[in-house]
Parts: C-alpha cells; structure tokens; sequence
C-alpha cells in the first residue's frame, strides 16, 4: 500500500468520525433539550401534586361541616329536653 492510499484512508477515516461526532452532539443536544423539558414537567407536576392535597382538604372539610351541624342540633335537642325535665320536676315539687 502506497502513502497516497494510506492518507487517503486516513482522510476517509477522518471524515467518517467527524460525521459520527456531529450526529452525537445532535443526540445530545436533544437529550439536554429533553432533560430540561422533563424539569420543567417536574415542577409542574409537584405544583398539581399541592392543589390535589388542597382539593382534599377542603372535600374533607366540606363533608365534615354536616356532621357538625348534626351534632349541634343533636345537643340542642338533648338539653332542650333534660331542660324539660328538670322543669317539669322542679315543677311538681312546688
């Protein structure tokens, strides 16, 4: 094999790389792209995460509120009545 072969080849060589290492910075340019999407998506995702925990609590709190009012007339009724009675008794002694 000649010098002039050889350089050839080599040159061919070269040429081949330089192609392979412009497709791998493309490749990495859309992974980096892709890594600072999938951040950003993070970010968002922690942000819904807040507002569903929030949405739970007010449910919560929502579906409590009833009970309350609930046990409220429940204990007016109770003292309504034990008011009644008492009455009632303190009434017959006189």
């Amino acid at each position: 094999m000649d010098d002039e072969s050889k350089a050839q080849q080599a040159l061919d060589s070269a040429r081949s790389a330089h192609h392979r290492l412009d497709k791998l910075e493309d490749d990495v340019k859309d992974i980096h792209e892709l890594a600072i999407a999938m951040s950003g998506m993070q970010a968002e995702m922690g942000n819904v995460k807040n507002d569903v925990t929030e949405i739970k609590d007010s449910v919560s709190t929502l579906k409590d509120h009833p009970a309350q009012l609930w046990n409220t007339l429940i204990v007016a009724i109770i003292t309504a009545l034990a008011s009644g009675v008492v009455g009632f008794v303190i009434a017959q002694i006189h």
